[in-house]
């Protein structure tokens, strides 16, 4: 049987959860966390942490290293419910639907909040054989040089919602940032299409479009501090206004 991913985190118990937590505690002082750890800080005595565990390598949530040690370590699908988990109890997400985008640095779904309302959910996905120059690059990356490609997922996720608070509150046409938990970012969704294929253009509403992603570039730049690194027609959204088309960057 194949799940989405909503389908997946839905099908999971308290234990399975306790095991993914006491696992995600310990990732960042262990590459595979010792089995024995993992049930301490579970709580839970050792037969119902072989069955989570069992169900959990099943579901491919965390990998397991076998020889002196046995232990484990978190995947990004693990992460992913980890992440879900947290926003549905916050009351941020009621419902996630299918996947809407993928790219060099997230996986992108559509999702309902609990009054109906359309979000976007990007799961970072630092790692990526696309991404790998990030350490290079991006200066939070350096700070972290010793994490683990999730963690640095986490700090990834933590900063883009950071950042994307900071340039709507100055007026920048980026998606409002709703929430973030661990590598996961909750954002407004917007009713658009890419810049790539948008087919007619007249000459004012080129202007128009063109005006907003400088604009947004500039108050970047001057007011908050950042660039963006990999602006592209990939990443304008073109979404019509009551007057005039708007286009908000994104990523």
């Amino acid at each position: 049987m194949t799940w989405n991913l909503w389908q997946l985190y839905r099908s999971l118990g308290e234990d399975e959860f306790a095991v993914l937590r006491a696992v995600e505690r310990f990732q960042g002082r262990y590459e595979y966390v010792p089995v024995e750890l993992v049930e301490r800080a579970s709580g839970l005595p050792p037969s119902r942490v072989s069955r989570a565990i069992q169900r959990l390598s099943d579901f491919k949530l965390v990998r397991r290293r076998l020889g002196s040690v046995i232990g484990y370590t978190l995947t990004y699908l693990g992460l992913d419910v980890l992440a879900l988990r947290s926003l549905e109890a916050r009351g941020i997400i009621g419902s996630l639907g299918g996947k809407i985008g993928v790219g060099k640095e997230g996986d992108v779904y559509v999702a309902l909040t609990p009054g109906g309302a359309k979000v976007v959910v990007k799961f970072h996905r630092a790692g990526r054989e696309s991404f790998k120059k990030v350490r290079r690059y991006r200066g939070y990356a350096l700070e972290a040089s010793a994490a683990t490609w999730l963690q640095l997922a986490k700090i990834i996720g933590e900063r883009e919602f950071k950042v994307l608070a900071a340039l709507e509150r100055e007026g920048a046409k980026v998606p409002e940032a709703i929430a973030w938990s661990r590598h996961a970012v909750v954002q407004r969704y917007i009713e658009g299409v890419e810049l790539y294929a948008v087919k007619t253009l007249s000459e004012g509403e080129a202007e128009s479009v063109l005006g907003d992603i400088l604009e947004t570039l500039r108050i970047a730049y001057t007011r908050v501090g950042v660039v963006h690194g990999d602006l592209s027609e990939y990443n304008v959204l073109v979404s019509p206004g009551a007057e005039r088309p708007e286009a908000y960057i994104i990523d």
